[in-house]
């Protein structure tokens, strides 16, 4: 009751609040494994149902983006009450008054959202403030890149362009599977301004409502498989990220483009929030991956150093969301079990002590790493969500292996080769010889890569059935990851601390 409680209260501080204040709310509501039950539930309704304005009040802000038209210039069936509404803006359907057979969503920005940026930004940044005082936390580090990138939301001329180019990444750059099961709407440009936005609308199920989805016989390892590799594809091969991939902004359908037998599709929406990788980050990122994979700490701890962190391991399991390894057994502890509170309460110091002092070397980080492991994040989030189908690591390492293979081609075929600093311009054979090595470089670190995921992805099957055995002989129960150990002790060591059950169901990646 008393979390129920506290969780309407926080909520309707989100609505009353509105702006910032939502993002914040949906920011507890996908990473709230760690809270009771009842935060999750109450404050997921900010993901797209959050308070609206009356249609009258958003008029004006479409009229003034397109001088001396109106809105019935403009659109047929305006819908009078908004079918969708979150932090900055809100959505109405509509008909396109130059083409009335096209059912569009129109996204408005919330009238008094300009003004509340500027103080809730201010709020944020004194938060922050206060946090690192408080708590010897180093985050101001990152407090200027999210707000630019707050700022950047409000230009929706850009997240059309966002969107676009996106679609033109997966037409391009995405394998035949992938460009069938993900869909991003169609944006019109004829009815968009830096406060509108237009697009096709697409009817679906948002991620949302899991419930529904199940009532509707959607497989959710199939949605988590093309969630995680849309993302996984953008991070490694495309190298521009979605920068708020909450469920509300994701729907399932059926695929248009299959006729033969129920197949979801993936439709992604607001592409107002994306960084843009540069291609130095993407290559050292998928670097990094694959020196993890394959245990060449050296490598990583050269990635790690160039971007001024010290501690590679502790480094790998921040860009992973993964715990660090600190020891112990990979039985899940019992009640009986002496000192396990004890230890896990090390544990979490030891993560503590080393994650501050990671993000105190953070001035050389690369400003895309906040937004790339924020996608991470949520995704994880969202696979938890839905039951943990799929291992996200396994797809996240195959599309790392990916985008490196065609990045070292493509650096092994670049005209650059015929080029040298200490000879000038390389006679035809040197060049042909350097070219036909980079490729076969390339190519190696592929089949190297794929192969260290192959044997860890059997070493975990193994694991798993040895795992289920020793539980049915011995009646003792096994987590099949070590994710799962360190959130078990977390977990009873924060019960008999804080008095509440956590949502175990949420706690596995």
């Amino acid at each position: 009751m008393i979390h129920e409680r506290a969780a309407r209260r926080l909520l309707l501080c989100c609505k009353e609040n509105g702006g910032l204040f939502i993002k914040f709310g949906q920011s507890i509501a996908v990473q709230s494994s760690l809270l009771p039950p009842p935060f999750r539930k109450e404050l997921s309704v900010l993901y797209d149902n959050a308070p609206s304005v009356a249609v009258s009040e958003i008029v004006p802000v479409i009229e003034r983006g397109f001088p001396g038209r109106t809105l019935d210039d403009l659109f047929v069936d305006f819908s009078p009450e908004a079918v969708a509404s979150a932090s900055v803006a809100q959505v109405h359907t509509a008909r396109l008054r130059s083409d009335p057979s096209q059912v569009v969503a129109v996204k408005v920005q919330k009238p008094e959202i300009k003004l509340q940026i500027g103080w809730d930004l201010f709020a944020f940044r004194a938060c922050a403030h206060l946090i690192e005082y408080a708590f010897d936390v180093p985050i101001m580090w990152s407090v200027d890149e999210i707000e630019r990138r707050l700022r950047e939301e409000l230009d929706f001329e850009r997240e059309a362009g966002n969107s676009e180019l996106a679609g033109r990444d997966l037409d391009t750059l995405a394998d035949r599977w992938l460009r069938r099961v993900v869909y991003i709407p169609k944006v019109f440009w004829e009815a968009t301004s830096r406060e509108v936005l237009t697009t096709e609308w697409v009817d679906g199920t948002s991620l949302v409502h899991p419930q529904k989805l199940a009532t509707e016989g959607w497989s959710n390892k199939e949605i988590m498989q093309q969630m995680v590799a849309l993302f996984a594809f953008q991070i490694f091969v495309a190298g521009n990220v979605h920068g708020d991939p909450h469920p509300g902004n994701l729907l399932v359908r059926q695929n248009p483009n299959n006729s033969y037998w129920r197949e979801p599709q993936l439709v992604l929406l607001d592409h107002g929030l994306y960084v843009r990788e540069s291609r130095l980050f993407r290559r050292q990122y998928a670097e990094f991956w694959r020196s993890a994979m394959i245990g060449n700490k050296q490598s990583m701890a050269n990635i790690a150093e160039s971007w001024g962190i010290s501690d590679a391991g502790m480094f790998s399991s921040m860009v992973s969301l993964k715990p660090p390894i600190l020891g112990g057994h990979h039985r899940v502890p019992t009640d009986s079990d002496k000192g396990e509170s004890k230890r896990a309460y090390e544990q979490q110091m030891e993560v503590k002590r080393r994650t501050i002092a990671a993000l105190r070397e953070s001035s050389s980080l690369p400003p895309e790493l906040v937004f790339v492991t924020r996608n991470m994040n949520i995704v994880r989030a969202n696979n938890q969500s839905l039951g943990t189908p799929v291992n996200r690591v396994q797809i996240l390492g195959q599309y790392a292996a990916l985008g490196l293979r065609r990045m070292l081609i493509d650096e092994a075929l670049s005209s650059d080769r015929r080029y040298s600093g200490a000879r000038g311009v390389l006679p035809s054979r040197d060049t042909l010889l350097s070219r036909v090595v980079g490729v076969v470089a390339g190519e190696w670190s592929y089949v190297t890569f794929r192969l260290a995921l192959w044997v860890a992805g059997a070493g975990m099957a193994v694991y798993g059935v040895w795992a289920r055995i020793w539980s049915a002989v011995t009646g003792i129960p096994r987590i099949k990851d070590l994710d799962g150990v360190m959130d078990e002790a977390m977990r009873r060591a924060m019960e008999k601390k804080l008095g509440y059950q956590i949502d175990t169901s949420l706690l596995y990646a």
